[in-house]
Formats: C-alpha cells, structure tokens, sequence
C-alpha cells in the first residue's frame, strides 16, 4: 500500500516550508551582509566616499545658507527698528531682545507663505488639469467620440 494523497500533500508542504525558511534566513544573512557598513566600504570605496562628500558638502551649504539668512534677517530687522524709532530706542535689554525674536518670527512667517501657497496652487491645478483629461478621455470611450469624421 502507497501512501495517502493527504500524508503525501503534507509531506510536500512540509519540504517546501523547510526550503522557504532556508531561503528566507539566506535572504537576511545577505540583508545584514550588505547593509554593513564595513562590507559596503570594502567592496565599494569610491561610492562610500562620494557619498560622504555628498552629504558633507549638503550639510556645509545648508549652514552657510542659514548663516546669510540669518544676517539678512538682522539687516531687515535692524532697519524695521530703525524705522520705527521713538518707543523702541527706549525699550532695554530683555525686552528688546524677546521683540527682536517675535519680529523675527513673523519676517519668518511672511516669507515662507508666498512660495509654499505658490507650489500648492501649481500642484492642485496640475491634478486638476490632469483629472479633467482623463475624465475627457474616459467619457469619449464611454459614449463614443461623435466628433470623429466618419468615411
């Protein structure tokens, strides 16, 4: 007598979880393998070091970018000061400082809104556009082109 169809299927099963584990705990020892940092350098020198100027390069930009802006944010502040003269002369130490920083704050606030509302106006009538022509597109498949010239 042969074996049964069922002891057969589980059999079956069986040996291909086994062969689904190994391959998954191969998969993560190549994960790990690769995601070392040691290894990627050691196969891969040159991208590592690109990839660290890259980075070194962003972050020495963005310093020196926040660097100016800070300056000219002084600048703007100190002529706004200027401008407005009489009251402000007069306020001293703490005071002077926390209406700096709210003056700052608010600068701050004004010109970040015009480029940001900019960007999301140009998104929504992008997806607007684009809803519009597939909505045009699937109501000629739906109902059939009638302007088409026909022979």
């Amino acid at each position: 007598m042969g074996e049964s169809t069922s002891a057969r299927t589980q059999r079956e099963l069986a040996d291909l979880r086994g062969a689904i584990d190994r391959d998954v705990d191969a998969l993560r020892a190549r994960v790990r393998s690769d995601a070392d940092p040691r290894n990627l350098l050691r196969r891969q020198p040159m991208a590592v070091a690109g990839s660290l100027a890259s980075v070194a390069a962003a972050a020495a930009l963005g310093i020196m970018r926040r660097a100016r802006e800070a300056k000219r944010t002084e600048g703007i502040l100190d002529a706004l000061m200027e401008r407005f003269g009489g009251r402000i002369d007069k306020m001293k130490g703490k005071a002077r400082k926390e209406f700096r920083k709210q003056l700052a704050k608010e600068l701050a606030k004004v010109e970040r809104t015009g480029p940001r509302e900019a960007a999301y106006g140009a998104v929504s009538a992008a997806i607007a556009a684009l809803a519009a022509t597939m909505g045009q597109g699937f109501g000629r498949k739906l109902l059939g082109d009638e302007t088409e010239e026909r022979p």
